[in-house]
This record gives structure tokens, C-alpha cells and sequence, in this order.
């Protein structure tokens, strides 16, 4: 029986390549799910991206020596198709002898932290709107400080990114922890830290569009 072996080396070497060549394919295809995946999912936050025509509803809570909790309420109604009508609300209780001055363009401004860090501290936004946000992802900005992403919360019925914010240099000392819903202009949920001790935080109560 005569056997090719040029003929048997052939077809070797072409099955090789067939294999080789469907390898290379999968592993192409692969890839492409896995950047498309991390397109699809991964997310950045812009804050201050507001669509117009839309209320937000705030719980907010100082934790100084005297504990204080207001409401406050931001309201976006368009007014025709260039402009919109814009209503703010700080809404409290006080004893007689606090009001005056203090208290008269707004209650939380006599109250230590001011609202808008207390909502959207502009110091931590930057640091914020740079992680993508996916669970598990961590960004390290150069001794400024480390941002994690360590899962998901429902705040007033929408689900946002848990985003804690530590100190480089000791990374169990949070400065801010904030819950993201990148489909919203403000936080779900921020929460302000001074030397590892809570300050003041914020928490919506209310979403909604017109």
C-alpha cells in the first residue's frame, strides 16, 4: 500500500491552519463582545446635565453639634422654547428667635456646610465624573485621592452607583460618598466627610418630569 506522505503532511498542515485561522476568529469575536459589552455598560456622569422640565425633592441633614434637616426642592418648568422657569425652595421648621438674617434668603445657609457643596461638592465632582461606572471599578488619582464603585442602591425608586471617595494615603478614610444615577443631573445621595466623621449629607426624596 503506497501512502502520500506529501499529500498526509498537506492536509495536516492545512488543518492546522483552518484550526488557527477559527481560533483567531474567536478570539476576535471575543474581543469585540468584550469592548462592546464595556460600551454598552460602562458609564460616565456628567452633573449639571439637566434636561429641562424636571423637579428634585432633597433631604438634607447636617451632623454638627446641632443636628438640623430641611428640605429642599429644585424645580425646572419650561417657559417657552428658549427659557425655562426655575424655582428654588428651602423648606424647615425654626423656633421664633432663629429667624432673622441668617435664615432669611434660605434656611441651610446659616447651617455651616453650604447647600450646593452639600449636594454637588464641586471639589469632588471632578473625581466622580471620571470612574466609569460599572461595580468593582477603582481610580486612583495620584495621592488626590481614590475613588471605588462598590455596587448598586435604590434611592426614591431610582437605582444608582454607590461611589465611595478615600484619601490616597489611607484609603479606609472616606471624604465623600456619593449614589449616581447617570441618568440624573445631581446625586441620589451624597454624603460629605471631614477627618473620617460624617458632616452632612443629602438624600432625594422625589423625582420627576413634566
Amino acid at each position: 500500500m503506497n501512502i502520500d506522505r506529501k499529500k498526509i503532511k498537506k492536509g495536516r498542515n492545512h488543518k492546522i491552519r483552518n484550526m488557527e485561522r477559527k481560533f483567531l476568529i474567536l478570539l476576535l469575536v471575543g474581543l469585540c463582545l468584550l469592548v462592546t459589552g464595556q460600551l454598552v455598560w460602562a458609564e460616565k456622569w456628567e452633573p449639571y446635565q439637566f434636561k429641562g422640565s424636571e423637579r428634585y425633592e432633597y433631604k438634607l441633614q447636617s451632623e454638627e453639634e446641632e443636628k438640623r434637616e430641611i428640605a429642599f426642592i429644585l424645580d425646572i418648568k419650561e417657559s417657552d422654547k428658549e427659557s425655562f422657569k426655575v424655582t428654588y425652595i428651602t423648606q424647615g421648621i425654626l423656633n421664633k428667635d432663629e429667624l432673622g438674617a441668617e435664615t432669611a434668603f434660605g434656611l441651610w445657609g446659616a447651617y455651616g456646610i453650604s447647600l450646593n457643596i452639600l449636594i454637588v461638592n464641586p471639589a469632588y465632582a471632578f473625581f466622580f465624573s471620571q470612574i466609569d461606572l460599572q461595580v468593582g471599578e477603582k481610580m486612583n488619582f495620584f495621592g488626590a485621592g481614590i475613588v471605588k464603585v462598590i455596587g448598586k442602591e435604590k434611592i426614591a425608586g431610582r437605582e444608582g452607583f454607590i461611589c465611595q471617595l478615600s484619601q490616597a494615603d489611607e484609603e479606609g478614610k472616606m471624604m465623600a460618598e456619593w449614589i449616581i444615577d447617570p441618568n440624573l443631573a445631581l446625586p441620589l445621595k451624597s454624603r460629605i466627610f471631614d477627618d473620617g466623621q460624617l458632616q452632612g449629607q443629602s438624600e432625594l426624596t422625589k423625582y420627576m418630569e413634566y
